[in-house]
């Protein structure tokens, strides 16, 4: 295993200890699981204490929140996203006023989403820089472009990351807790170089949440699943 990678922390206290620091540079990876097992909140809370320790600068891509929605919401855990180093580090991308803009022109049938989105993407990274990029989320991208081969359009959409030298936390809904499919398509997970799957358990009134890593590429990992919490004081995930 490779130990002198450079590396991006998940800052998932009981993580990152266990994986070598975090992930590495240039990686893609799937944050994969079904509703409401607080996938959007790992992708932001990663990106966010990033920057707050000077580690990286990223762009947030939501499609499935509006950007004040998803700053609202992300506030309401306790992350400060009026802080001067957040709103100058973390650009929010929303793409469904993008689709809104163009429909109104008339101009969304014949557009090419994908190839949008990473002209999207390079824009930004030349004019201001940034490191990380999460996408939130791939299904929902698929969903709302309607696009006639979307596998091909996930390649292309990873070797674009790569090439642009990003490191990529995707975010995926599981519909369902499919076993050894941890996106909608077949291919995320085999295309991607690391994989965390969250599951959601209810007993009762009780939702517990827990948290693996499938697969992370040139690092050793923890196996297995463990417990997963938010801790308010540090507005950090923790493993147990």
């Amino acid at each position: 295993m490779a130990l002198s990678l450079d590396r991006i922390p998940t800052y998932i206290t009981g993580l990152d200890e266990n994986m070598q620091g975090g992930i590495p540079k240039g990686h893609i990876v799937l944050i994969a699981g079904v509703s409401g097992t607080m996938k959007s909140t790992i992708g932001f809370a990663s990106l966010y204490h990033a920057v707050l320790e000077g580690r990286a600068s990223g762009i947030y891509v939501t499609m499935e929140q509006g950007k004040e929605s998803l700053a609202s919401h992300m506030k309401g855990m306790g992350m400060d996203v009026d802080d001067a180093r957040v709103r100058s580090h973390i650009a929010i991308i929303d793409l469904a006023d993008l689709r809104v803009q163009l429909d109104a022109q008339g101009v969304t049938q014949n557009v090419d989403w994908m190839g949008q989105l990473i002209k999207q993407l390079a824009n930004y990274r030349d004019s201001i820089g940034f490191e990380v990029v999460v996408f939130d989320s791939l299904g929902a991208f698929f969903t709302l472009t309607k696009m006639e081969n979307p596998r091909d359009e996930v390649f292309r959409f990873f070797e674009a990351i790569r090439r642009m030298g990003l490191t990529g936390m995707i975010i995926c809904e599981m519909m369902g807790e499919m076993k050894n499919q941890f996106g909608e398509f077949g291919i995320e997970d085999y295309l991607s170089d690391g994989v965390i799957h969250v599951t959601m358990e209810r007993s009762g009134d009780e939702v517990n949440r827990k948290l693996s890593v499938v697969k992370m590429r040139h690092t050793k990992h923890l196996m297995g699943y463990h417990p997963l919490d938010w801790d308010e004081d540090t507005q950090r995930f923790i493993i147990g």
